[in-house]
């Protein structure tokens, strides 16, 4: 892998909220802290993600029920943090997908809202500080479009 010089683990600057998501990201999300849920989410919780149910006990339930039982669900690396308002954006790597998560924060610093976009690694052995090497055929492709 490339070096990632604005890994979120690196930065000594990072705010409550962004503090908060990687924290629950590096310790529930991929970890095994349960615990974390009550801590940062909001009772209210809303979860855009299709499938997830809603509120701390929709979330949970996802985490135990699938977060866990991935294939390298230890296995993840974050690879850009960003923080606007109430709103902090993660991109990360996990073994077979990347993933941009938006999260909400409500005015108490607790995780109010998430949507997030999912692709599967577009190359086998993809990392995503690596420079491109330019073909089009990927994205011929995806739009389906034929010469």
């Amino acid at each position: 892998m490339e070096p990632n010089p604005y890994d979120p683990r690196a930065r000594s600057d990072l705010s409550a909220q962004e503090h908060a998501l990687m924290d629950f990201m590096e310790n529930c999300m991929h970890g095994d802290d349960l615990s974390l849920i009550d801590r940062y989410v909001a009772e209210d919780y809303i979860q855009y993600t299709p499938g997830i149910g809603q509120g701390r006990e929709g979330l949970r339930r996802y985490v135990t029920e699938i977060a866990h039982r991935r294939p390298g669900h230890r296995e993840w690396r974050p690879i850009h943090l960003f923080e606007a308002g109430r709103f902090v954006i993660l991109h990360k790597l996990l073994r077979h997908v990347v993933i941009a998560d938006f999260m909400r924060f409500d005015e108490a610093g607790l995780m109010a809202e998430h949507w997030d976009v999912v692709q599967p690694l577009p190359e086998p052995d993809y990392d995503p500080m690596r420079r491109s090497q330019e073909d089009l055929s990927r994205f011929a492709a995806l739009f389906a479009i034929t010469k």
